[in-house]
């Protein structure tokens, strides 16, 4: 924009706040348009039937009128939109109609050439609570919000992430070439969408823009309706209180640590951590602070830190609210350089708990002491075997998954799920209130943390989500990032005047900001932990061809299904690789993809069909579904046979151990072979049980480990968000941004 169409720009909008109006009027709002390059209809603002008709003929018959008006911004369901008018006669008695039905609340008549009605998109701009300025690009017209057709992308945007915005919706096609009319020029209607949101952060004045329709001429873009919303500016956020993030290391590593708090009744909270630390095996040193003193569990308690015989690295805090400022002036003092507060009774109350918490915060800042919570769930780290939680979760398992979690029941349950499917958490926080270190520091930290290898995060919402989309996106060119999100159905939603502010709901926001971010997104517990799992223990697919390998047709025909549902694609097998197979099943195999191995088990066809199907050069991931859990169904056949047949339940039961081995040593050894072909060919397999299975991972001695899922549409939508995240690499690396959707 030049400078003068930067000064035009203000003018209007000062000029507007001045005189008190909520919006601009309709004239007012393309002159902002043209200011930013945005290519408005053809006409001008009549003030007078005379100047109706003079414009009019300016720009050519046929024309619209519409009443210009600055408190009446829906002008179709007020009667204020006349189209079609060919004469000089229409125009003057137009402009009669309008500035009667207008009641003296009309700026002028806005008098413009008519467009050919087609393709109609819609265009806008909102402010998000959490987001700030959000761009929006969908299908236009009088039924947007029916249709709900519609894209959200946080501003700036780029131009991959404009041009993807638009490929986002359902409608898509009707960009390309459309029933004789020409392909939409996406260069043009990408500057429009990059305008809008240069325009919002430019002018934190306006706080909505709704272009609608944005009708197509000729291939061109031409914004025909424009509503600009005005007024003060949000307050800016307080600035955050100083943080010690360099010493966030002694809360997962600490080499001592003191329990603050802690209790000899293992039903309180104090208890509860020391005792879960004591339980793991913690290999520092523990020091229980009590103002009793005594032994608690064993170990020699001291009435405060002055009288510890070191500074430990990290404080555990599970004392009474109002004592905490106290406690952490102490370890201010003392030099300690990190807590965790666990006590609750804070914020979460009240004004009173609050204030509370803000003094905690500013003792802790001030001292350099790298706090979290308070009111959390406390913290882990398998890596240090450090159990500080409030509940028995232990991760023997060291896995290069590390777990942020904004609610700290949640977190625990996420946690128990994932060690008894056996995965492995590699360190874990429960963020409580957030009251110094938030979120998005945590982000940070593991971005770099040299143990991390997947980041884990519950999320409910964003104190300051624009920062949160910049540490992500740093974040996921280095490794992948899960979110699971709630809170997403309603939160954030408000009354608005525009179609964007209307339709702009958190669910939809976050959308385009994990699009951005190359988060991988999910709302289902289950497939958080699937995908915990998979990107943790598997190599990313290098594309999205998949093979299906399959003990029965059923199961592979609903995951055929399910990959053209995903963007999938089956993968075609070359005529070598089916010779391949047909040697290793009987004639009446499947012949494609699906590979039906027609429940054959015998001279090793299943590991022989799925090394010839993992090496071609025409797949990119394997599904195998019901080679794991099948000899746990004829088992139970066995047991049955055996007594039904057997003389005496000993020889019945000599019969099943030694059936019960085989299976399960055969099954064993496909689950080690799977892992070998990962390190071998770099391609994720994923094992689908056919029957139920306590363990999800089985770690082995290669790069890879094995990942065993309960089923074959979870299995599937597993190896789509790998792949799409593996395509949001690609595209960073040509210095784009996602070019995949890998959201909800």
């Amino acid at each position: 924009m030049s400078i003068e169409g930067a000064t035009d720009a203000v003018q209007l909008i000062h000029e507007a706040l001045r005189r008190g109006d909520t919006a601009l009027d309709e004239s007012e709002a393309k002159q902002l348009f043209a200011a930013y390059g945005i290519p408005v209809t053809p006409g001008g603002l009549a003030r007078s039937a005379e100047d109706a008709v003079a414009i009019a003929e300016r720009v050519g018959y046929p024309v619209a009128l519409k009443g210009a008006s600055r408190v009446i911004q829906h002008k179709t369901d007020a009667g204020l939109v006349l189209l079609d008018i060919n004469d000089d006669l229409g125009v003057a008695k137009g402009f009669g109609v309008l500035e009667h039905r207008g009641d003296g609340r009309l700026e002028g008549v806005l008098v413009e050439r008519m467009l050919p009605r087609g393709r109609e998109f819609v265009v806008g701009m909102s402010r998000d609570p959490q987001f700030g300025p959000v761009v929006m690009f969908g299908l236009g017209g009088v039924l947007t919000e029916a249709l709900g057709d519609v894209a959200f992308g946080v501003a700036p945007l780029s131009e991959a992430e404009a041009d993807e915005l638009m490929e986002t919706i359902r409608g898509r096609e009707l960009l390309g070439e459309f029933r004789g009319s020409p392909a939409v020029d996406r260069g043009a209607l990408v500057a429009i969408l990059q305008a809008v949101g240069r325009m919002a952060l430019e002018h934190p004045e306006i706080h909505e823009i709704d272009v609608n329709p944005v009708l197509i001429e000729g291939g061109r873009p031409v914004a025909v309706d424009a509503l600009v919303t005005v007024g003060p500016p949000e307050p800016a956020s307080a600035e955050r209180l100083p943080r010690a993030t360099e010493k966030l290391g002694a809360v997962f590593s600490p080499k001592s640590v003191a329990v603050i708090g802690a209790s000899a009744d293992p039903t309180k909270w104090g208890g509860m951590i020391l005792n879960n630390m004591i339980s793991g095996w913690f290999p520092g040193r523990v020091y229980p602070v009590n103002p009793k003193g005594g032994t608690i569990f064993g170990l020699p308690a001291f009435a405060s830190i002055a009288d510890l015989p070191e500074v430990p690295d990290l404080a555990l805090i599970v004392v009474p609210a109002k004592l905490v400022p106290t406690v952490i002036e102490q370890c201010g003092q003392a030099g300690v350089p990190a807590a965790v507060v666990i006590t609750s009774g804070f914020s979460e109350v009240g004004s009173e708990g609050a204030e509370l918490e803000r003094q905690v915060a500013e003792a802790a800042s001030a001292h350099g002491v790298a706090m979290l919570g308070p009111n959390c769930m406390g913290v882990m780290s398998s890596w240090s075997r450090l159990y500080a939680t409030g509940a028995i979760i232990m991760h023997p398992v060291v896995g290069p998954a590390s777990f942020i979690s904004q609610s700290g029941n949640m977190g625990i349950q996420l946690m128990a799920a994932a060690e008894e499917r056996k995965g492995g958490i590699g360190k874990f926080v429960g963020m409580g209130n957030e009251a110094l270190f938030d979120t998005t520091d945590l982000f940070e930290y593991f971005r770099t943390d040299p143990q991390t290898g997947v980041i884990l995060a519950y999320i409910e919402g964003f104190d300051d989500g624009r920062r949160f989309l910049e540490v992500a996106r740093k974040a996921t060119v280095d490794k992948p990032v899960i979110v699971l999100r709630s809170a997403i159905s309603s939160y954030g939603r408000k009354a608005a005047l525009s179609h964007t502010g209307a339709m702009a709901g958190s669910a939809a926001v976050f959308e385009g900001m994990v699009r951005q971010s190359g988060i991988i997104a999910t709302t289902d517990p289950d497939e958080f932990l699937d995908l915990a799992f998979s990107l943790s223990y598997m190599p990313l697919p290098r594309g999205r061809r998949v093979a299906i390998v399959t003990m029965g047709g059923g199961w592979g025909v609903l995951s055929a299904d399910e990959v053209e549902r995903t963007g999938l694609q089956l993968a075609e097998l070359p005529e070598s690789v089916l010779a391949e197979i047909g040697e290793a099943l009987p004639a009446f195999w499947s012949h494609g993809n699906p590979v039906d191995l027609v429940g054959t088990l015998a001279n090793q066809a299943p590991e022989r069909v799925l090394e010839a199907v993992v090496r071609s050069d025409a797949v990119d991931s394997v599904i195998v579904l019901g080679v794991i859990g099948m000899g746990s169904g004829q088992m139970r056949a066995l047991e049955t046979a055996c007594r039904l047949q057997a003389a005496d339940a000993e020889c019945a039961t000599a019969m099943e151990v030694a059936a019960h081995q085989d299976y399960y040593k055969r099954e064993a050894e496909f689950i080690k072979r799977t892992s070998d072909l990962m390190d071998l060919y770099q391609k994720p397999i994923i094992n689908v049980s056919f029957t139920p299975v306590d363990q999800a991972v089985f770690t082995g001695e290669g790069q890879y480990a094995s990942v065993i899922l309960p089923s074959p549409l979870r299995s599937v939508r597993v190896i789509a968000k790998m792949a799409s995240y593996q395509a949001f690499l690609a595209a960073s690396r040509r210095g784009q941004h996602g070019l995949q959707p890998h959201s909800l």
